[in-house]
Parts: C-alpha cells; structure tokens; sequence
C-alpha cells in the first residue's frame, strides 16, 4: 500500500510542472505566440462559386450544386460510353443525382450523330434504337435533341449537342417510377452547362 504523503507528494510535483510548462504565472508577459495588438482588418470579396469544367470535352456546369470528375481519356468516337467507363465525365449534384458526359469532335449533324449514337447504344445494350420519347431543348445555347427511354430495367434520359464542331452527350438513369422528377433535375442540369471555358 503506497503512503499517503508519498501520493500527495508525487501529485504535488505533477501539478507543479504542468503549472511551469503551461505558463502558470499569471504576472507574466503573454508568451510570445500571442499578439499583443490586433492588426487591420481588411474586406475581401467572397470566393467565386466553384464550378466543374471538363478537362477534355469543353463545357463547364455553371451551378455550384454540381461537382465532377473529369474522364481519364477522351473517347475516340466508337461505341457508347457507359457510366463507368474511363472516357466519361462523372458529375453529382443534389440529392445525389448522378449525370454522365462525353464528346467528341463533330463529323456530322446533330441528327446524324444522334441516329448514330441510338444505334452503337442499341447494340451495346440490347436497347430500342428508336427513343420511347425524343424532344428537343437547349445545352449551352445550343439546340439539343433530349432522348427518354426505358431499358434494362431503367429509365434513362440522353441529350446530345453539337457546338464549335463538338458532340457532347449527357445522360443519366434510375429506377422507373421516378420519371417525372428526373426530367425536372437534368433539365435544371443542362441549363447550367456553358461552353465558356
């Protein structure tokens, strides 16, 4: 059993070495980390929003709600990229929608690079060519044509552009049930895309 005093001793010195090593002495100057005057606050103007600009396919996203990874490679014009291939952009915005994009430089028109596309992802996914619903709408500016079908087991939406001679493609896809909230989502997501970068 250890004494008493022993304990109160050995806690004695403790206490007076943390004392020492924190700067117990409260008549002391304040240690020499602490600024003794306050220098000038300045105003600085807040940091501009942050925005995803694809590094190999040309086009930004303008709203700070959407952040991305740029593709690994760019595409070489075969095939139909899907969401986890390397020459794909990845962005994610609210609620965690996820949207997909690619280009390429433009050796055609718009409707015949979109008949082509439906095609190479027909064949790749044992699709329909031909959409359940095509429209049109606008990325950038530019006219675009806005693909709607279900496939798979999922409903997917694609809108292709073609601005200074590059096709873009941007697409999503969910479960069924959730159409008429996805249209609403990637619409607000093509408005945002600019082609200023």
């Amino acid at each position: 059993m250890v004494d008493d005093s022993l304990r109160l001793s050995a806690l004695l010195l403790v206490w007076v070495t943390l004392l020492v090593a924190c700067g117990g002495d409260d008549s002391a100057s304040p240690p020499s980390s602490v600024a003794t005057t306050t220098a000038a606050t300045t105003t600085t103007a807040p940091p501009a929003p942050k925005r995803f600009e694809s590094k190999l396919y040309h086009y930004a996203v303008k709203s700070p709600d959407w952040i991305g990874t740029s593709a690994q490679t760019a595409w070489d014009g075969t095939g139909s990229p899907g969401d986890g291939d390397p020459t794909v952009d990845y962005l994610i915005g609210p609620s965690s929608h996820r949207v997909f994009a690619y280009g390429e430089p433009a050796k055609t028109t718009l409707k015949g690079f979109v008949a082509a596309s439906r095609k190479a992802n027909a064949k790749l996914r044992q699709c329909r060519v031909e959409p359940e619903k095509t429209g049109t709408t606008t990325i950038g500016g530019e006219p675009a044509i806005l693909d709607e079908t279900h496939c798979n087991g999922v409903f997917a939406l694609t809108a292709s552009v073609i601005h200074a001679g590059r096709a873009d493609v941007f697409f999503t896809y969910d479960q069924p049930g959730k159409e008429a909230a996805m249209r609403t989502w990637f619409r607000s997501l093509l408005k945002s895309v600019s082609f200023d970068v």
